[in-house]
């Protein structure tokens, strides 16, 4: 394995400490909330290590094809971040849908405003075109 790779997998293996972690959390949450979920040890546990196996793997085969460091900083980690931030936000009115019992017609109509709203907002500011003209 190169430098490039264990840097790559070390990285993504700290940050994939978020994603166990609300795994551990949210999971049951949904279960507990969920009628058609049955709570087993297969459930509880077994659906947060494959949400974060998931998203580590994903994250580290990103990285690994396109050899990009998807920082934050930089406009490919900026459109990683609006993406995730997408994603995100479908999880939550999904969430809100299943569990807390929201109207799915008012709910996916918030979610979708607030989509074009961020995708507007992040077409209009215009990414910067080199990682320096950043602020921190």
């Amino acid at each position: 394995m190169n430098s490039q790779r264990g840097r790559i997998i070390r990285e993504e293996l700290l940050r994939s400490i978020v994603w166990i972690g609300l795994g551990l959390v949210g999971w049951p949450i949904v279960i507990s909330e969920v009628a058609w979920l049955e709570p087993t040890v297969l459930t509880v546990l077994g659906l947060p290590v494959l949400t974060w196996a998931l998203l580590t793997a994903g994250m580290i085969g990103v990285r690994t094809v396109t050899s990009t460091e998807l920082q934050v900083q930089t406009p490919t980690g900026l459109s990683m971040s609006l993406a995730l931030g997408i994603m995100l936000g479908g999880v939550g009115a999904v969430s809100l849908v299943a569990a807390g019992g929201y109207s799915a017609l008012w709910t996916t109509v918030a979610y979708v405003v607030v989509t074009i709203a961020a995708v507007g907002w992040y077409w209009y500011l215009r990414l910067p075109k080199s990682p320096s003209e950043t602020t921190a």
